[in-house]
């Protein structure tokens, strides 16, 4: 299928892979600046939760907690962006054929949920039995479905739209850096940290996270559209929330 967008070289918030701007100390100190972030919040990511995360007695302080995180990580990868002199379509948001990508990556995330949340999460967690929980588990706040005013839109904001931004953002920066090994790289490593943000629920459901973190990179990287992954992953969340409320009554 071919790419609809003209071939006229790249746009002001496009940088080809590889080539940073030559002669623009600015972009490439931009640049390092957001590998740094990356590096660290990682770094952070990996010290914070290794004994996963730690949850409030109450459901709305987990709500703020989510909320504050999330909105943060948008602002940092925006005020990131207009230091190297991007624009929004440096991580795939774009107008061209909005509708009809968006509602693709809303079917595929329900096939993704499928295959991902139902088929592969059951085999994995029969192979890496999860651990008996030593207190109350997220699970807890699914019981009440009036909750789910709160859930939904966590998954379709702070799941779909930015951690999938996040993950773009990450492929993007490496990609810059080191064009297509860093691109490759960006993916491995955003996948493994995505799946260790999981390990609290169990080795089985943080490899398949992984895994879907890999899916969800490729999606993006099918048309360099940010799109679909968003209507993707905001699907699979909204399902997974759902079930998860179904279950936990």
């Amino acid at each position: 299928m071919s790419d609809p967008r003209p071939v006229s070289g790249p746009r002001r918030d496009e940088t080809p892979a590889g080539l940073d701007a030559p002669g623009s100390p600015v972009r490439r100190a931009a640049l390092a600046i957001s590998l740094a972030v990356i590096v660290l919040h990682w770094a952070w990511q990996l010290v914070a939760q290794r004994h996963g995360p730690r949850l409030p007695a109450e459901f709305s302080a987990l709500v703020i907690r989510i909320a504050i995180q999330k909105t943060a990580t948008l602002a940092a990868i925006v005020v990131l962006l207009r230091l190297r002199g991007d624009g929004p379509g440096a991580v795939g948001l774009r107008r061209e054929a909005w509708a009809a990508r968006l509602g693709l990556g809303l079917a595929i995330g329900l096939a993704m949920f499928v295959v991902f949340n139902v088929a592969l999460d059951s085999v994995l967690n029969s192979v890496f039995p999860r651990h008996a929980a030593s207190g109350p588990g997220v699970m807890a706040f699914f019981r009440s479905p009036r909750n789910l005013v709160a859930w939904l839109p966590i998954g379709i904001f702070g799941g779909g739209l930015v951690e999938e931004l996040e993950r773009i953002f990450v492929l993007t920066r490496f990609e810059a850096w080191l064009g297509r090994p860093g691109l490759v790289l960006g993916v491995v490593a955003s996948s493994a940290m995505f799946g260790y943000g999981h390990l609290y629920q169990g080795v089985g459901t943080a490899l398949g996270t992984a895994l879907a973190g890999v899916a969800f990179s490729l999606l993006y990287l099918r048309r360099r559209s940010a799109l679909e992954p968003v209507g993707a992953h905001a699907m699979s969340d909204v399902l997974a929330m759902l079930a998860a409320t179904a279950i936990a009554r």
